[in-house]
């Protein structure tokens, strides 16, 4: 039998949907309800300003549910045992998981413009914002994942490394501050996520290439784990 997981990708693709799919389209509800009651309606200019808000409000919390708890949950529950009692690849099934997440944050902005024209009128999807949400799923969900391979509050642990690497950046542009060694070297060594930040210039080709190298090496040193570390005492299944 394949070691492939592609028979497990209709459930995971209906797990995600009644999860983390119903909480994107409970704000998609929200947007719209919330935007026609406006009085007087803004213009059809108000969209693209509307769905930028609104990713920036809640890209982070859509990448925590999507991501945290992957493999760990699994391990501590012992539902390990199931999954993998037939020849499938572990780095390869929660692969696939990850990439579901990926494919949701996909479909955010198009969900978002949605609910904007529906009450403003039609107006075009920002494409490019849509590029930076996958490169911010890319970074912490790429964190969250390897985290979750190794320990359960994964999800916890990732949103405070982002929020110390938001912390230390406020502190580095300021001009009254000079950030020791110590914690420039930690800000070094975190995910570029101010990169990825939705209010954030155009990248330029080095940059691209750092947040790209950064999340591939993420991801990949997830698979690893998955590769050479036993999923419970005593092996994987």
């Amino acid at each position: 039998m394949s070691r492939v997981p592609i028979r497990y990708l209709p459930w995971m693709l209906r797990d995600l949907l009644l999860a983390q799919g119903l909480v994107l389209l409970a704000i998609s509800i929200l947007i719209y309800v919330v935007t026609i009651r406006i009085d007087p309606t803004p213009p059809v200019q108000f969209g693209p300003i509307g769905v930028m808000n609104v990713v920036r409000q809640s890209s982070l919390i859509l990448v925590l549910i999507c991501t945290g708890s992957i493999v760990s949950a699994d391990r501590g529950l012992g539902y390990y045992r199931s999954i993998f009692s037939r020849p499938v690849s572990p780095p390869l099934y929660y692969l696939q998981r990850w990439l579901l997440g990926a494919l949701l944050m996909a479909t955010v902005v198009p969900a978002y413009s949605l609910a904007f024209s529906l009450a403003l009128g039609r107006f075009p999807i920002q494409w490019t914002l849509v590029g930076r949400i996958e490169l911010f799923y890319l970074l912490l969900g790429g964190l969250i994942f390897l985290i979750s391979t190794i320990l359960r509050s994964d999800w916890l642990l990732g949103l405070m490394i982002f929020m110390l690497h938001g912390a230390l950046s406020a502190f580095r542009s300021s001009p009254s501050f000079h950030l020791p060694a110590f914690w420039e070297f930690v800000y070094r060594i975190f995910p570029p996520f101010h990169l990825v930040d939705v209010s954030a210039s155009p990248l330029t080709g080095p940059q691209l290439t750092h947040v790209l190298l950064y999340g591939a090496g993420l991801v990949l040193a997830a698979l690893a784990v998955l590769r050479w570390r036993p999923l419970g005492a005593g092996g994987r299944a």
